[in-house]
């Protein structure tokens, strides 16, 4: 089968070992290596029951705003080697580890105890695999903005993932993975994973506090993830912006106002991609062919018009997938996140 171009050359031209696209149901069934690249990992989005597969998948339980179900395909430049550890299913593809895994519905302070369980497997796979360095995460948390025992699920995640990090990964401390946490309405807790043998360089924004700053009023533990984490790789390297949304400091900036939001998230976006310019010497692009996005929106009414200021303020050429999904603060209307190349 042939894939996207654009999928091929980021590969081909970056020397990146993975890269992205976005099939349709029909495309995904028909997928199988094509002699370039292999296929490593999925994550489905939408109602679509996909065939047995050697590698990961993983559903999302998030619907697609703008038509039939998605599949977000993660491809190697190396042959994968597939297998199944505990709760995850995994692909090594050379000097990357992909994987996925699920934790069944835990409520209340329940959830604190299964996140860190649930992570501390997931750090011991990696340790034990050889690919000790995370560089993005994606993480799925159901009714994410429910309060549970006096505590928001969302927050109660944290408390558990910060745990699992603390034990196994102290000297993380403020170089943490890039990371998106973002509600459904059923499946307990998704999570997907990219790791490597060596690190990555954290990111930050300048106009933000740090995500692991937080002050005390946005819960017990801050959550444990950095703004985006640049890779170099051989001859080029891969940006990985985390879920970004409308706040500036430490603050929700504009509840209410969709159109505000929506370039408060552009302005942050921007400034990102500036700062990993700066710090790596890479060249990034948002409306770049290759670059992969995701928009999660709190509202489906609210598709159009996201879509339509998305385009005119990001460009129309990169791949952007607009699911229905929460935001993990409940006045946040929409939060963006993609993986770039340079």
């Amino acid at each position: 089968m042939r894939l996207n171009p654009s999928v091929v050359d980021s590969l081909a031209l970056q020397s990146a070992p993975i890269g992205w696209d976005y099939l349709t149901p029909d495309s995904y069934r028909a997928l199988g290596p094509d002699g370039a690249l292999y296929p490593a990992a999925a994550v489905i989005h939408g109602n679509f029951a996909p065939p047995p597969r050697p590698w990961p998948q993983i559903h999302s339980h998030l619907p697609p705003l703008d038509g039939p179900p998605r599949v977000e395909v993660l491809f190697a430049a190396d042959t994968p080697t597939f297998a199944r550890e505990g709760r995850f299913e995994i692909a090594a593809c050379g000097d990357v580890l992909i994987g996925a895994g699920r934790l069944e519905d835990a409520r209340g302070h329940a959830l604190a105890d299964g996140a860190d369980r649930f992570y501390d497997e997931l750090l011991r796979l990696i340790d034990a695999r050889g690919y000790p360095h995370l560089l993005r995460l994606w993480n799925v948390l159901e009714h994410i903005n429910r309060e549970e025992d006096g505590l928001e699920r969302y927050r109660h995640f944290c408390v558990g993932r910060h745990a699992a990090f603390m034990r196994h990964r102290a000297d993380l401390a403020e170089r943490y993975p890039a990371a998106s946490a973002i509600g459904s309405e059923s499946g307990g807790l998704s999570v997907w994973f990219v790791a490597a043998r060596n690190p990555g360089n954290p990111i930050e924004n300048p106009n933000q506090v740090s995500a692991f700053r937080y002050p005390a009023q946005y819960g017990p533990q801050s959550p444990s993830f950095s703004r985006a984490l640049v890779k170099p790789w051989r001859d080029g390297a891969t940006l990985f912006v985390s879920g970004t949304a409308s706040i500036t400091g430490h603050e929700t900036r504009h509840a209410g106002d969709l159109a505000a939001q929506i370039d408060r998230t552009a302005d942050n976006l921007e400034t990102l991609v500036r700062a990993a310019a700066d710090a790596s010497g890479a060249a990034f692009r948002l409306d770049a062919a290759t670059s992969i996005m995701k928009a999660y929106v709190r509202r489906p009414d609210d598709y159009a018009p996201v879509r339509d200021r998305i385009a005119q303020r990001l460009g129309r050429e990169a791949a952007v997938l607009y699911l229905r999904a929460d935001v993990c603060r409940t006045a946040l209307l929409v939060e963006v996140d993609g993986t770039l190349f340079a």
